[in-house]
């Protein structure tokens, strides 16, 4: 099972390290006003291939998020690799993910909900994807089940209690959208077409009748924060 840390600027990182090494994955979250910069230090946090991303009118929120997302995941993974975190250079792979230049083995995945962050890292090129959604969040049911669930969630869900289909729809959600993270597929991959069995907080891969896809390469985890959120992340076997 990935462990979660929540971590603000001041709090020591020791036990994201200490997660790392013994796991070797780990998911933080964090509040994106903590990871606040004034537009002075933007620069120093915005080199290379992302500096782009900036250019142009982006809504104020939007570019404070963005801001503060690359500041948690150099913080982070400066402490993770002794690095200075503005050494690091955040950018992306042919397949979208975020990659950190020079360090391939540390794998990073970014997600966000409103003003909460969540990153996942991987250890030793193991590959990571982490996605986080407000647990209240408001969903049609019927409409999102027929979007991205197979045949057999749509059974196991109807054959819920009404009020208990919304969490457990957006637990599976956010694992699909993590799954896809880990493996560089993006809106690319249909969801429809592997589902979960969901067994406490880790879950277990199926086809799209149900069925465990063997053999099981990947880790499925999902945490219900204190502050209302669903964080669930996919860790799979190093690459090669």
């Amino acid at each position: 099972m990935t462990p979660l840390v929540a971590v603000a600027p001041a709090d020591s990182l020791g036990p994201v390290r200490a997660a790392l090494a013994r796991y070797g994955d780990v998911a933080v979250h964090a509040d994106a006003a903590d990871w606040a910069v004034d537009r002075a230090e933007e620069a120093a946090l915005w080199a290379g291939a992302e500096r782009g991303r900036l250019t142009g009118p982006l809504p104020a929120p939007v570019r404070r998020r963005l801001v503060a997302s690359r500041r948690l995941v150099r913080c982070v993974a400066g402490s993770v690799l002794g690095v200075d975190p503005l050494l690091l250079e955040l950018t992306r792979d042919p397949g979208g993910r975020p990659r950190l230049r020079g360090y391939a083995h540390l794998q990073v995945s970014l997600s966000h909900t409103g003003n909460r962050l969540a990153l996942a890292l991987g250890a030793g090129g193991v590959p990571v994807g982490v996605d986080v959604e407000r647990a209240d969040r408001p969903v049609r049911v019927e409409t999102l089940a027929r979007r991205i669930c197979t045949p057999r969630e749509r059974a196991v869900l109807a054959g819920l209690p009404p009020a208990e289909r919304p969490a457990v729809l957006l637990r599976l959600w956010t694992l699909k959208e993590a799954h896809a993270k880990a493996l560089g597929a993006g809106l690319r991959l249909p969801f429809t077409g592997f589902g979960f069995r969901l067994l406490g907080r880790t879950a277990v891969l199926t086809d799209d009748r149900g069925q465990p896809v063997r053999p099981v390469e990947s880790r499925f985890t999902t945490h219900l924060t204190a502050t209302g959120h669903l964080v669930s992340v996919a860790a799979g076997s190093p690459a090669g």
